[in-house]
């Protein structure tokens, strides 16, 4: 089995995170302010569902792993 290699500087050293939010999570764009409580939504790249927030990151040089950018929700714009 190969290792999963950081989308930018190469490196397998891929951290992955995840856990369960208890129903709702704090979700804040920096840029706007905006502020929501909420389950995790999907498609931004922090969960597989509603309840979990799952990703991974490059130990070595901090990417997330993904596809971005992604479409905020309405909410957090």
């Amino acid at each position: 089995m190969s290792a999963k290699k950081c989308q930018r500087c190469g490196s397998e050293n891929i951290v992955g995170v995840n856990g369960k939010t208890g129903d709702q999570c704090n979700l804040i764009n920096r840029l706007t302010g905006a502020e929501i409580v909420d389950y995790v939504p999907p498609n931004i790249g922090l969960g597989r569902d509603e309840d979990y927030i799952e990703f991974e990151y490059c130990a070595d040089c901090g990417q997330m792993q993904g596809k971005f950018p992604v479409k905020l929700p309405k909410k957090l714009n």
